[in-house]
């Protein structure tokens, strides 16, 4: 977990980590691997930000299979792993349901399958609770854990609270 207050460079670090922003100096090393010169696409980076970006003239289920459907997956591939996200993040009875009939962490969890149904080597998550009211959090926060965990997913996780970093995360910085 990356802690600390507004303007401290927490989402200016996740950005140089996905390759959205260039770093001044330094590499970014993943497995080994220096992907500092390669392109955002080539680094396989999942990225969920605070506010969720779900299109709203797509269903869950079209939301979610979106970026399988951009990179050419056949259509029997990508209908099975984007219901099998929905189920893995409890929403697969919501498939058909449009963003606006969702509750705000309904809403957050579609936009987590979306990004980990393309399978990403590490995630970002900025702050993707902010907007949650307090019970939703602590809900999502264990839901989340047990999803990383089953994954083996390394995520990189910003958030204000410290107590939510201390429960998330193996580490806080």
């Amino acid at each position: 977990a990356l802690l600390g207050p507004s303007g401290c460079g927490k989402t200016t670090l996740l950005r140089i980590i996905a390759g959205l922003e260039t770093p001044d100096a330094g590499n970014i090393v993943f497995h080994g691997e220096d992907v500092s010169q390669h392109d955002v696409r080539d680094r396989n980076v999942g990225f969920v930000f605070q506010h969720y970006a779900l299109f709203r003239h797509m269903t869950v289920f079209d939301n979610v299979a979106f970026g399988l459907k951009m990179q050419g997956l056949a259509r029997a591939e990508r209908n099975r792993r984007a219901m099998e996200m929905l189920g893995l993040v409890g929403l697969a009875d919501f498939a058909g349901r449009w963003p606006g009939q969702l509750s705000g962490g309904m809403q957050q969890r579609v936009e987590i399958a979306r990004v980990l149904v393309n399978r990403p080597r590490l995630l970002l998550m900025d702050e993707p609770f902010g907007a949650l009211d307090e019970i939703t959090r602590h809900r999502l926060d264990a839901d989340l854990l047990s999803l990383w965990r089953a994954q083996g997913l390394t995520v990189v996780f910003v958030t204000h609270s410290l107590s939510e970093a201390a429960y998330l995360s193996s580490r806080v910085v």
